[in-house]
């Protein structure tokens, strides 16, 4: 019955659910520098999307590839904005939800402990 697909889908949503507070639930290098940058990339992501789509969708390919391109260059093109342009430009910052001070534009993966 239709009832059982839904308790299955939910107990499938906990479980992810509770793993990730088992797992991921503890401070990180990639968890800050996400946090980070989860404001900014939203911010960009419409942008991008939108430039991706401009460049894609006009190309001869199939509906499943241009899917595929639209989404890792949506993806990756937030990423290199933010860490190229957003966290290196100053006066930029602020537009972004970021905080100016020294301290934060110094976060990186690679600088944590």
């Amino acid at each position: 019955p239709l009832y059982q697909l839904v308790v299955e889908s939910d107990l499938w949503i906990f479980a992810m659910l509770a793993l990730g507070h088992k797992y991921l639930n503890k401070p990180s290098c990639a968890l800050t520098y996400l946090s980070q940058a989860a404001y900014p990339v939203y911010i960009l992501h419409m942008v991008m999307l939108y430039l991706a789509s401009l460049l894609i969708f006009p190309l001869s390919l199939s509906t499943p590839m241009q899917f595929i391109l639209v989404l890792v260059s949506t993806f990756s093109g937030c990423f290199l904005v933010y860490e190229m342009v957003v966290r290196r430009v100053r006066f930029i910052r602020p537009l972004f939800g970021l905080k100016n001070n020294e301290r934060s534009q110094t976060v990186s993966l690679e600088s944590q402990p």
